[in-house]
């Protein structure tokens, strides 16, 4: 499936913002009392991307046409590799404390 310059944007929103939508569907109340954290998370997410990505990029760890990302560029990366990052590592915070309020509460 080919969508363009939105290509890896939207496949990168299929495939974090659906996660994201199940686990605050099932957990909101506990996930919400816990935002601060995975606000933290992401953050350090950030500063973690801010580091690597440019310098992954530079050195050919990897790659994007320019036919299949939005343009703008932060850092010397695509926008959409900071989206990604913000958005995964939400995932990962979320999923991990619904992990560990199902492993408290017996509730899935």
């Amino acid at each position: 499936m080919n969508f363009g310059h939105l290509s890896y944007l939207v496949l990168m929103l299929v495939f974090t913002l659906v996660p994201l939508f199940i686990l605050w569907s099932r957990h909101f109340d506990f996930l919400k009392k816990n935002i601060k954290i995975i606000l933290i998370m992401a953050f350090i997410a950030i500063l973690y991307a801010v580091i690597s990505a440019p310098f992954a990029e530079l050195n050919g760890a990897w790659f994007y046409t320019s036919s299949e990302i939005l343009g703008p560029r932060l850092l010397g990366c695509p926008i959409e590799d900071f989206i990604f990052i913000i958005l995964v590592s939400l995932d990962i915070s979320s999923g991990v404390l619904s992990f560990i309020y199902s492993e408290k509460t017996g509730k899935l």
